[in-house]
């Protein structure tokens, strides 16, 4: 599926103890045409002495046309040649018929120096040296020409730190680097996963979320699909599990303060953020607003001691309506408290959603001293106004807990979202993740059958845009949304159509196109069957691992039974 260079064979698929040496001088084009010019001159004069000369002048005559026709022929003298080694000399002669063969498919002659003469190559072959070449020694060309010397795929190179992946040509691991720390190769370390139903995007999400949770990383996991419980229970004291329950709050007062001293000015625009995605999410907010908000809100806070809440905040401002904006000096035109309360009903006393507010024991503090915090709201995903107001709940939780420090690396990632993207609400309050992770060290994670899930539109563009790490596994409909959407290029879409799985061999592997900035490659993932087995979300078989941890309540151990009886 790859456009092979000219002389790829003699890279990576030569399987032997080589080295391939290509050296180019960048010449000045107009020496080169001054010489030219004299040559044409002196053979001119000598043409009428033998038909050879007049058959050098017409060749010469039609490099120095070609020349002085492109503006961006570039004169290179350029040089290549091969050095293999072996302990065995039968060896070697096996490795230079390779060679030799190689090069009789590409129409090439081979020289084969000796002596003095093969010294000399090997040490001026080394970095640094190549200047000792003599002109003898070297060949002279256009640099288009020369470049299709040019080797175009090298070894896989290990990142020094990052996410384990497989080769494709041998397995060896392979650390990529996706979180890139100093920015070199990424500004937005955000990532997206794309492949159809069974083609292992959970599979691999696990095995990226596993080595980032196990180098520091904080998780937060918003699951439709509840895919992720097996791998939080192989860390028993470090995940908390938040789920949701028809007609039942998750435990999230946002407006909940320990002591007033958690009223910080940051704490003060992150609630006033809030309110206005629930009462004003189609309006854009005017500071004039932000600001009347902010106000009513520290007055409420210096009114209200304790038992603090949506529902008091609202009673608050019903109660004192007629003055309130007088007494805080803000015209009516920057806060309208009638439309507050009619849109705010809803969410309090007998409103259709008040359950999400109801006052119970704030259940935040769960998740302040956990690393691995999963919110599954399964039971929801089909009410886009109730997951709207989830994720509202929860980036609020978010920023009360695990953003306070922002020096911990953090990730939030949005699994099996397909269907509730389509959702105009739910898409916004997803992109107001990505706007607030720009301030974090972390990075947003969503993962989709299709790029299409992903309506065509302003918010959709602006979480591509952000997101500059990208998986496809194999997809048999093909790749051209894929590659219209992030705007791949070809190279990448030949990669792309190489994707190949195996999982019927005796060491089964997924294939998948990992792009990092602009760098794209193909890995494999293969891993050993008790990771196999922990990464496992459907089927039999993880029914019946979860059927063993049901009897040991321990999920290391059940995977262990598992993988012995197998």
């Amino acid at each position: 599926m790859f456009h092979q260079g000219f002389i790829d064979g003699l890279g990576l698929t030569l399987n032997e103890n080589h080295i391939v040496n290509q050296i180019l001088y960048l010449d000045d084009k107009q020496k080169w045409r001054k010489l030219l010019d004299k040559k044409i001159e002196e053979l001119n004069k000598s043409s009428n002495f033998g038909s050879q000369n007049k058959v050098v002048l017409g060749k010469i005559q039609h490099i120095l046309d070609q020349i002085n026709a492109d503006d961006n022929a570039r004169i290179v003298r350029g040089h290549l040649n091969i050095v293999y080694w072996s302990k065995d000399a039968k060896e070697l002669d096996k490795i230079t018929s390779k060679i030799k063969t190689e090069f009789k498919e590409l129409d090439i002659i081979p020289y084969y120096p000796r002596g003095e003469e093969r010294k000399n190559y090997i040490l001026n072959s080394y970095c640094c040296f190549s200047s000792n070449f003599s002109n003898n020694d070297l060949y002279v060309t256009d640099l288009k020409h020369a470049l299709c010397l040019f080797i175009n795929n090298t070894n896989y190179k290990s990142d020094a730190t990052g996410i384990i992946f497989n080769d494709r040509e041998n397995n060896i691991p392979v650390l990529k680097d996706v979180w890139d720390e100093k920015k070199k190769r990424i500004k937005a370390r955000n990532f997206a996963i794309f492949a159809p139903t069974g083609e292992g995007k959970s599979f691999l999400a696990n095995n990226i979320l596993r080595q980032y949770f196990e180098s520091g990383v904080r998780l937060v996991i918003i699951d439709l699909g509840g895919s992720y419980t097996k791998f939080a229970k192989l860390y028993p004291e470090q995940y908390t599990v938040l789920r949701y329950e028809s007609g039942k709050n998750l435990g999230i007062n946002p407006f909940y303060i320990s002591d007033i001293n958690d009223l910080m000015p940051e704490r003060l625009e992150d609630l006033s953020v809030f309110l206005f995605e629930l009462f004003a999410s189609d309006l854009k907010v005017t500071k004039a607003q932000s600001v009347s908000v902010k106000k009513i809100l520290r007055h409420y806070y210096d009114s209200t001691c304790e038992n603090n809440s949506l529902e008091g905040f609202y009673n608050f401002i019903e109660k004192n309506q007629e003055d309130l904006l007088d007494t805080l000096k803000i015209h009516p035109d920057y806060f309208n408290v009638t439309s507050f309360l009619h849109v705010m009903s809803e969410y309090v006393g007998d409103g259709l959603y008040s359950f999400l507010f109801e006052v119970s024991e704030d259940q935040t503090y769960k998740i302040e001293d956990k690393r691995l915090i999963v919110f599954e709201l399964d039971e929801v995903k089909d009410n886009k106004e109730i997951l709207s107001v989830m994720l509202k709940l929860i980036k609020s939780a978010i920023q009360r807990t695990i953003w306070k420090n922002r020096a911990e690396k953090g990730i939030i990632l949005f699994d099996e979202f397909a269907k509730q993207l389509k959702f105009d609400n739910v898409l916004e309050s997803v992109e107001f993740y990505y706007q607030a992770i720009r301030k974090q060290n972390g990075a947003i994670g969503i993962i989709l059958q299709s790029i299409n899930q992903l309506p065509n539109n302003s918010t959709s563009a602006s979480i591509l845009e952000n997101t500059q790490v990208i998986y496809s596994l194999n997809n048999e409909k093909g790749y051209a949304e894929l590659v219209k959407r992030l705007n791949l290029s070809s190279h990448d879409l030949n990669q792309l159509k190489s994707i190949k799985n195996n999982l019927s061999g005796p060491r089964k592997y997924t294939e998948m196109f990992i792009k990092i900035g602009k760098e794209s490659n193909i890995f494999r993932l293969e891993v050993p069957k008790e990771v196999y087995a922990a990464y496992l979300t459907d089927g039999q078989e993880n029914e019946e691992i979860m059927k063993f941890y049901e009897q040991h309540h321990d999920m290391q151990k059940a995977i262990i039974q598992f993988t012995s009886k197998t």
